[in-house]
């Protein structure tokens, strides 16, 4: 039997989520999802969970960032600016060592690992930060790696990510030609949207 969201999320595999993709594609491909996260707004949503979280916790109190599937680091920096003398050197989550390297570069301690087996301990970190993660994951993988997160956690996990829509998917293609993004991007950030929940959807994971 086939669901109504299996239907309406394609089947597919992004060039992000293989782990023996060219170091140089790699890097590319990450800076660009940073510049497309100042311009459609993901930086933008992650301050604004950051905000919401943080209304009930002192504002001397020091907070550990984990930034999950981290990429350049362009969250977790966004974050650290956004927090301020509060933040904490952040953790940067990801399978892939290019962003491990650029993540180092920034400032920021770096991992390689899996997000399906998190290398962390229960409330061993403050904020955790899902930002563009769960299209990739089936919904059973999303719900688990969101499980996994809220046992390690003192204070919350912030969630951020794609809404399914073909108007957004076609404009986005239209943006990324204009910029000269890499065509590899360009793929994946369709497919990533097309793949996207919508916010019903997301609801009941993160329920």
């Amino acid at each position: 039997m086939v669901t109504k969201e299996r239907a309406s999320r394609p089947a597919g595999v992004e060039a992000l989520d293989t782990r023996d993709l060219d170091d140089g594609i790699a890097l590319t491909m990450l800076r660009e999802i940073s510049l497309t996260n100042t311009l459609f707004g993901g930086h933008a949503a992650v301050k604004y969970g950051l905000k919401k979280l943080l209304t009930e916790v002192h504002p001397n109190t020091g907070v550990t960032i984990l930034d999950v599937g981290a990429g350049s680091g362009d969250v977790s920096l966004t974050a650290c600016r956004f927090l301020g003398d509060r933040s904490n050197r952040p953790i940067a989550l990801d399978h892939h060592r290019a962003s491990a390297r650029m993540c180092s570069t920034a400032g920021i301690t770096p991992i390689v690992g899996d997000l399906r087996q998190l290398p962390v301990r229960a409330v061993s970190i403050d904020i955790a930060i899902v930002s563009m993660v769960l299209h990739h994951l089936p919904r059973p993988e999303a719900v688990a790696l969101l499980a996994q997160l809220n046992a390690a956690v003192k204070i919350g996990v912030v969630v951020t990510d794609l809404r399914r829509s073909a108007l957004a998917a076609t404009g986005f293609n239209l943006v990324a030609r204009m910029l000269r993004l890499n065509d590899v991007t360009r793929r994946d950030g369709v497919l990533s949207i097309r793949r996207g929940y919508t916010a019903s959807e997301l609801a009941e994971i993160v329920a």
